[in-house]
C-alpha cells in the first residue's frame, strides 16, 4: 500500500515537472523574419557642399540580414528633400545594427535650412525617412520613420 502511494507521488511529480516545461516551451520566444530594419537618422552634417547623411539600420529580425541595396527619400521641412538610390552591401547580424553613411550634393534650399538652423533661427525641423531596402534573403522591405533635426551643441554644421 505505501509502495503505491510513493509511486503515485513520481508519477505526480514527473507529470508535473514535464507540464511546467511544456508550459514554458509555448510561451518561448518566436523567431522573427521578415520584418524591415529600423532605418533612423543618426546624424546629418554638411560643409563644403556636400550633405553627409549618416543612417543606423538595425536588424529587428531573429536571423541575419544581408542588405544589398538602399533607396530612400528624406524629405525636410517645406518638401526639400535628399534621395539616395545604391549599394549598401552590409550585413546585419540577427538584433544587430549598422551605421551607414552617404554623400549628396547640398542645393542653396537646403543650405539656408541648416544655416537658420545653425544660427537659432529655427528650433528644429520636422523630417520623414522613407524607403526600401533589398535583401538577398528576405527580398525588399519598405522602412518610413518620422522625426526632427536639430544643431548638434558646440559642433557647427552637424546634426541629429
Amino acid at each position: 500500500m505505501m509502495n503505491k502511494k510513493i509511486d503515485s507521488k513520481k508519477y505526480l511529480k514527473f507529470a508535473l515537472v514535464l507540464l511546467v516545461l511544456l508550459l514554458c516551451a509555448a510561451c518561448g520566444p518566436k523567431l522573427i523574419r521578415g520584418q524591415p530594419p529600423l532605418v533612423r537618422m543618426n546624424e546629418l552634417s554638411h560643409k563644403n557642399g556636400v550633405i553627409k547623411l549618416e543612417l543606423r539600420m538595425r536588424n529587428v529580425n531573429g536571423l541575419l540580414l544581408e542588405v544589398q541595396n538602399i533607396n530612400f527619400t528624406m524629405t525636410m521641412d517645406e518638401g526639400e528633400s535628399l534621395t539616395y538610390k545604391g549599394p549598401v552591401n552590409t550585413n546585419i547580424i540577427a538584433n544587430g545594427a549598422e551605421t551607414w553613411s552617404m554623400q549628396v550634393d547640398e542645393n542653396q534650399v537646403l543650405r539656408e535650412l541648416f544655416d537658420s538652423l545653425e544660427s537659432g533661427d529655427v528650433i528644429s525641423v520636422p523630417y520623414t525617412l522613407e524607403g526600401s531596402v533589398s535583401t538577398l534573403n528576405e527580398g525588399t522591405l519598405r522602412f518610413e520613420h518620422e522625426g526632427h533635426i536639430y544643431p548638434l551643441p558646440g559642433r557647427p554644421g552637424h546634426f541629429r
